[in-house]
Parts: C-alpha cells; structure tokens; sequence
C-alpha cells in the first residue's frame, strides 16, 4: 500500500509540474498578441525554466542526499502551485515573465525530489518506476498543451492557469503524507564525487545524449505553433494543441521501454534505435502541412520517449549516488532544452523551416552514430 501511494503521489507530481512547465507553449500566439511581444520574447515563458533546470538540479540533488525528499516536494509543489494563481493576475510582459523566473526556482525542486523519491522505492527494477516516471511527464505535457489550449479556447488563459494552480497544491497537500527517506542522514555528496561522474565516459556519454535529445525536441516543437500560424493565420489554441496529441505515444512508449529493450537485445541498441526513430521526425515535417505535422509528433515522440526512458535507467543503474546523478542527468537534460528553445530561433528566422528541419535531423543521425561508435564503453555490442 506505501509503494502504490507512493507512486501514485510522484504521477501526479510529474503531471502537474510537467503541466506547468509548458503550459505556455500552446499559447505562445496568443501571448504575442496580448503582450505585443515576439517570437524571442514569448519563447522566454517556456527558455526561462528550462534554464533553471539546466542548474538548480545539481544543487538540489545535492541537498536531496541531505534532506528529506518529502518536505522539499511539498513546498516546491506548493510554490509552484501558489505561483500559478499569481500568474492569472499578470497584466503585462514584465510582470508574467517575473512571476515566471521565480516558478522557474520551484519546477527544478519539485522534478528532481519526484525522480529521486521514485528511484528509492525499489532499486532492484529501476527500468519500471523509471518508465512510470517519463509516462507521468508524458501525459503532464499532454495537459498542459492539448487540455490547456482546449480550456483556452473555451474561457480564458487566466481559468487555465488558475485550474492548474489550484491542481497542483492538492497534489502538495498530498505529497506531504509521503513516508520519509531512510537513506538521507548517511549520504555524504561532494563536490569531489561530482567532478568524478563527469570524468566518467559513461555518465559523459549519457549526458551528453540527454542534453541533445531534449534540444531537438524543443527545437522541433517549440517552433511548431509559429510555422502552423504562418500556414493558417486563424488557427485557434486548441487546434495548435492538438497537434501535441502525439505526445500520448509517448506514454506507451515510456512503458514499454523495458520490452523494447529486450527486443532490440540491450540499453545501446535501443538508445541507437530512438535516435535514428527521432531523426526521421524533422524529414517528414519538412512536408509544409497540418497533418504531416500532427504525423511528425507521433513519431518525435517514439523516438524521444526511447531515447529518455533508457538514458534515465540506465543513469541510475550504474550509480548509488541517486540524488547527485539524477539532479546531472536533468541539468545535462534541460540545459538542451534551454539553449534549444532559444538557438533554433535565430536558424528560423534567418534560413526558415526546412533548414531548421534538416539540421536538427542531421543532429539526431550523428547522436546515433556517436553511441553506436561509444558502445564499447558500456562493454555492449551492438
């Protein structure tokens, strides 16, 4: 009974926090007309969290060997909640963005005491909660792109957020009910032990392919809204969310991880297979269309949710230094997703779509070649 609520309670967390991370991005038109704003400045709704994950991880992993994993899940929930009902009350850009940086310090918090309360529970099959894990994220960016730009259409962003907020302190109040973790008080991170993973060429290898899968797929879907809107100007929120209806692949695609890598015989051989999956994804939106993009996301996110599903278990399974490794693996992770919601801005604008298309495929080909070429380091053949 504790393990399944102990499930349930980091499902739900993964969802609202997910949700609340990108729950602007099916908006992003809609903000630049109410703000009068751009494309660069829009996108900072979404760039400025992701680039609070990219470091607050390593510190909070840090301080997650430290303390109590429940009490640092409740009240990064609980801000991340109250920040939520603020943000219905933003009246212009400045204001919203500020709001926004200060839920940017909570979102990596509530993230990584999610992952690591997670990995505690059973260390003997890291694949499964792992896999529980990414589905939870899955279906949290599902929310918030699909229902959020749904709701939106229907009443408010201001009702959007405001439902999301209020979501998300539930699940804080649940949250707090959480046993405790007993193996805080004997875990000693240093420094030292973190240059130490980095000098790893495993975890160098892992994180290296975390940070440019989450930079691909940002760079791919974070642009999306903005091309869809130049094809139909009179494209509503809701019909830009249901184009990230594909993200629901990616759910059974996280569950299934474990299987797909006993079929494909091994951790390399599946991440190779979802990066190859996911560089096909950028060819076939290079078909300027509504429903050969909806088709694209069906297949980035077959290929991401492999590559990420694998990446996260395989992190843990070579390590006893959960908090630390995790909170590397989400600073590697989000830090590509930072630099691509921001960088492919500039290929867009300047060289447009299709360029942006082929050279984030050509990104995603030369990943599966690098871990292909780097499997004997985790001394599997592939």
């Amino acid at each position: 009974m504790v393990k399944n609520y102990i499930l349930f309670v980091v499902m739900l967390s993964a969802m609202v926090t997910i949700s609340s991370l990108y729950i602007t991005q099916p908006m992003q038109p809609l903000f630049m007309e109410e703000f009068g704003i751009s494309i660069a400045q829009v996108t900072l709704f979404t760039s400025v969290v992701l680039f609070a994950l990219a470091f607050a991880p390593i510190v909070y992993g840090y301080l997650l060997e430290k303390f109590d994993t429940r009490k640092v899940l409740f009240v990064s929930l609980g801000l991340i909640g109250i920040l939520q009902c603020w943000l219905c009350f933003a009246q212009d850009y400045q204001t919203f963005l500020s709001l926004r940086l200060f839920e940017a310090l909570a979102i990596p918090a509530a993230l990584t005491a999610t992952l690591t309360t997670l990995t505690r529970v059973k260390t003997q099959n890291i694949q499964k909660y792992v896999s529980v894990y990414v589905a939870s994220t899955v279906f949290g960016g599902v929310l918030s792109r699909v229902g959020g730009g749904f709701i939106t259409s229907i009443s408010s962003w201001q009702f959007t957020f405001g439902a999301l907020g209020i979501t998300t302190l539930i699940v804080a109040i649940l949250s707090y009910k959480l046993p405790q973790s007993s193996q805080m008080a004997n875990a000693k991170i240093t420094p030292k032990i973190v240059l130490e993973l980095l000098k790893d060429k495993r975890y160098a290898i892992l994180y290296m392919g975390a940070f440019l899968v989450l930079f691909c797929f940002q760079g791919a879907l974070n642009f999306m809204p903005f091309e869809i809107k130049a094809l139909n100007p009179d494209i509503t929120p809701a019909q830009i969310g249901f184009l990230y209806l594909g993200y629901l692949i990616g759910i059974i695609t996280a569950l299934l991880a474990g299987r797909i890598k006993r079929l494909l015989g091994g951790d390399l051989r599946a991440i190779v297979f979802g990066f190859v999956i996911f560089g096909i994804a950028p060819l076939i939106m290079l078909l300027r269309s509504f429903w050969w993009l909806f088709f694209a996301v069906f297949v980035i996110c077959i290929g991401m949710f492999i590559v990420h599903s694998v990446l996260s278990a395989v992190v843990n399974s070579i390590s006893d230094k959960k908090g630390i490794t995790n909170g590397l693996y989400l600073a590697f992770y989000y830090t590509g997703g930072t630099i691509g919601t921001t960088m492919p801005s500039f290929i867009y604008h300047h060289f447009g779509w299709e360029v942006l298309c082929v050279f984030l495929s050509g990104i995603l080909f030369l990943s599966a070649l690098v871990f292909y070429k780097m499997r004997l380091i985790f001394k599997e053949r592939v």
